[in-house]
């Protein structure tokens, strides 16, 4: 999640020359400028404007590709750990069983653990290698981008709708349309904060746009120092109590 306050589409005359691929692969970059990223957050499921549960888990990242959560309450998900090995390897523990399995491809466009993410938002941390985008134009500080699945990419979105901020220096929103170009989900990036030479979003916001319901969550303690271990990223760890 972390990005930079740098300017991310020229200003005239150059800004003619951009193109959407430029402003997406200078997304992607900004977003792994800091290569190993730890921090703890909460997971709030709305339904029906209801808040039905509070999740709590750590997450720890490299080079985006690699990730690691752990869930330590309520009680009946603490223990439960999430692994992405690679962008196209899932994997996750359940305490209750004590057994690891791979999420399968076809399933990781459902709703996880009753909120409105997916497993396949894990994946999609860098989205050039997947996406073509177009530049559509900038309104005030704001520039959209509308990214389109590349030819042979798997996904459940048949279009994006980026939106960056000037002032913040990242991505706003993402609107996400299904095969049936219909708007089904939206994600609101809020909070930001000035960490080191950046500003980061510490509220992710994922609304169905079907239902209205929404999940937020908030980041704290986020540490971009501290080295994050290579052998994390292991099916045995994922067995470690």
């Amino acid at each position: 999640l972390a990005t930079s306050s740098v300017m991310l589409v020229p200003s005239q005359p150059a800004q003619a020359a951009v193109t959407g691929a430029d402003v997406l692969s200078k997304l992607d970059s900004l977003a792994v400028r800091f290569p190993d990223q730890t921090y703890k957050a909460t997971m709030e499921i709305y339904k029906g404007g209801n808040l039905r549960t509070t999740m709590v888990f750590s997450m720890q990242m490299k080079n985006l590709e690699k990730q690691f959560i752990h869930f330590t309450a309520p009680g009946d998900v603490a223990g439960m750990k999430i692994l992405m090995e690679d962008r196209d390897t899932i994997y996750m523990y359940s305490p209750e069983f004590q057994k690891v399995r791979r999420v399968a491809a076809h399933m990781q466009n459902q709703g996880f653990l009753g909120s409105e993410f997916t497993a396949e938002d894990m994946v999609m941390t860098k989205l050039s290698p997947g996406f073509d985008a177009e530049l559509v134009g900038k309104q005030g500080s704001e520039t959209q981008l509308n990214l389109k699945p590349k030819a042979g990419t798997t996904s459940s979105f048949s279009k994006l709708e980026l939106f960056i901020d000037a002032t913040v220096g990242g991505v706003t929103r993402i609107r996400y349309f299904d095969g049936a170009n219909n708007l089904v989900r939206t994600q609101t990036r809020e909070s930001w904060t000035k960490f080191e030479d950046s500003q980061i979003p510490t509220k992710i916001r994922m609304k169905n746009e079907k239902t209205g319901d929404e999940t937020v969550i908030n980041l704290t303690g986020i540490d971009v120092k501290t080295a994050v271990p290579d052998d994390l990223f292991s099916r045995r760890t994922l067995m470690r109590g």
